[in-house]
């Protein structure tokens, strides 16, 4: 499992979790989804912390990939850029 879907997994769980905990102790509605929302995000900020590290180094090195590709040239730009390469080229060309 990837370690971006391990951890939104992980943190839908906590929250899903705190809904149940809040729900329990009488919370109803947006009340309960308040309290969930809150509490999940301290808990995930302490419990999830390990993991949330491992998916930002991940992402980090996926991003460090991408940047080191374009600047030896060997990874082809995506069709967005070379489409606005080309429509920058066009608006010079009619000046």
């Amino acid at each position: 499992m990837g370690a971006t879907l391990k951890y939104t997994v992980m943190r839908l769980g906590v929250f899903v979790l705190s809904l149940a905990v809040a729900a329990g102790l009488g919370a109803r509605g947006w009340l309960a989804l308040l309290i969930a929302a809150v509490v999940s995000v301290l808990l995930s900020l302490v419990l999830l912390r390990r993991q949330r590290e491992e998916m930002a180094a991940r992402l980090q090195q996926h991003v460090d990939g991408r940047v080191q590709a374009r600047q030896a040239g060997t990874r082809p730009r995506s069709r967005f850029a070379r489409d606005v390469e080309a429509d920058n080229a066009a608006e010079d060309g009619e000046r």
